[in-house]
């Protein structure tokens, strides 16, 4: 034992007694039905349990240390522990400006794009890419086309007409 309990309650006569963690060493030494006695730590003593009880309680504090092995695996945080006396922790990680249902219809939205994209040109494709993806802009993408910027806008807005009417299918 790693240390020595303050007290030691042992079942004799169905009642529990209280003797110090010496006598139980002394008893363990000269009596060998000691052996057999199953104890729990209980706020520094030893308590003298049965075998279901004692067979209980270690499934439970296994299962406990593998629900937390998991959690600290997972990243998982509990809510409880972010409480304080100001604020509920909860609170702390909900965005009340966040509308999940626009996430959604956005993220929908994104995957549908996905599908579509390949079926424009090779052309259209790269021109919409530098646009929207590189950032480049309008006049920027008339001077690599050789066009104006009112060719590349008229261009731009004959793609986002053609992707909308596929994403409409």
């Amino acid at each position: 034992m790693k240390y020595a309990p303050k007290k030691v309650f042992i079942l004799e006569n169905s009642e529990y007694t209280e003797i110090t963690y010496e006598e139980l060493c002394h008893r363990e030494a000269i009596d060998k039905s000691y052996e057999d006695k199953l104890f729990l730590p209980l706020h520094g003593m030893l308590m003298e349990v049965t075998e279901d009880v004692y067979a209980d309680f270690y499934r439970d504090k296994r299962r406990q240390q593998y629900i937390t092995a998991r959690a600290i695996a997972n990243g998982d945080v509990s809510y409880d522990a972010l409480n304080t006396d100001e604020f509920n922790g909860e609170d702390t990680l909900v965005d009340p400006d966040e509308n999940v249902a626009e996430q959604v219809a956005q993220k929908m939205m994104i995957e549908k794009l996905r599908r579509v994209l390949p079926l424009l040109s090779e052309d259209e494709q790269l021109l919409i890419h530098r646009h929207y993806f590189e950032d480049i802009s309008e006049t920027e993408l008339a001077e690599i086309y050789g066009i104006t910027q009112q060719g590349i806008s008229k261009r731009i807005k004959k793609i986002r007409e053609k992707l909308k009417k596929l994403l409409e299918n």
